[in-house]
């Protein structure tokens, strides 16, 4: 497993939730936009060396198991991702409170926090699933 994505994009989250927290929404999209072209360099760099070196990255178990992790992480967190968009973004744009606004605005790390389970859940499917060796049938 390469760490350096993974390192990146923990280094990534954290700059933009601290700036986005401060209300300094130019540094974190000068985050995205760094990150972006730092994991855009690590991946061209890995692939280079795996070329040379006559390595293959990916073959057609890892596709399998990354979609099947995705489709995993996909039902496990649904829900929590779900209610927190109905809890904090429709007071915002439809107009329908099922709290109060205030009380919404207050949830938003809860957000961001479900779109990390999310994440998670498949890194953790993903790591289970290449562990088991069975096979996966759509």
């Amino acid at each position: 497993m390469n760490w350096v994505p993974i390192l990146l994009s923990a280094v990534m989250g954290a700059i933009i939730g601290y700036a986005l927290a401060s209300g300094n929404a130019v540094a974190a999209l000068a985050a995205v936009v760094v990150g972006g072209i730092a994991m855009a360099i690590a991946t061209y760099v890995r692939r280079s060396r795996a070329g040379k070196e006559g390595r293959v990255l990916f073959d057609e178990m890892h596709v399998a198991v990354a979609s099947r992790s995705a489709y995993t992480a996909l039902r496990a967190s649904l829900i929590a991702v779900a209610v927190m968009l109905i809890i904090t973004v429709w007071p915002l744009y439809f107009g329908i409170s099922v709290l109060p606004v205030e009380t919404a605005e207050k949830l938003y790390p809860g957000l961001g926090l479900s779109f990390a389970i999310m994440t998670l859940s498949y890194l953790v499917a993903y790591a289970y699933y290449m562990r088991s060796r069975t096979v996966i049938e759509g």
